[in-house]
């Protein structure tokens, strides 16, 4: 924020920033998001993430991402070996654009950057609300993306 110099007003910095990351998943065939929040961005998350994603689809996954050291972990191959039902495809170092879902990501920022709430529980439910109130073809759109 600005101030005039010598006037600025104190801001209250807490000792410790909490955050959360959230994984998502674009169902491509549907346009169905997928949205889980969790602490950090570890291997543990992501292989919670992936079980609780198994739920809630059928038949075979082909998971596209990219290589942030929690994906490419020894934890989380040792269980995509034993997930017989999903595939997966890396996409290359340092390329968002080359991801659907980072287009998702992108326009959550710019939706929820106008929240101005004070709790990273506020801001949760604005990124909840912003992924339930969108559609699936506004999602596939959003993605860049057309489905027939």
């Amino acid at each position: 924020m600005w101030q005039p110099v010598g006037e600025q007003r104190a801001a209250r910095v807490p000792e410790e920033n909490d955050d959360f990351t959230l994984y998502g998943t674009l169902d491509l065939t549907s346009g169905q998001t997928y949205i889980e929040a969790f602490e950090k961005g570890r291997s543990d998350c992501a292989t919670q993430y992936l079980e609780s994603l198994l739920e809630e689809t059928a038949g075979k996954v082909l998971l596209i991402w990219d290589q942030a050291t929690w994906h490419m972990s020894g934890q989380v191959a040792e269980w995509l070996d034993g997930a017989d039902r999903i595939e997966t495809c890396l996409l290359p170092v340092r390329s968002p654009e080359a991801n659907p879902m980072e287009d998702l990501w992108r326009e959550l920022k710019e939706q929820v950057a106008a929240c101005l709430e004070r709790s990273l529980d506020a801001l949760l439910e604005s990124c909840q609300k912003y992924f339930e109130a969108l559609s699936p073809e506004q999602s596939v759109r959003t993605a860049g993306l057309y489905l027939n």
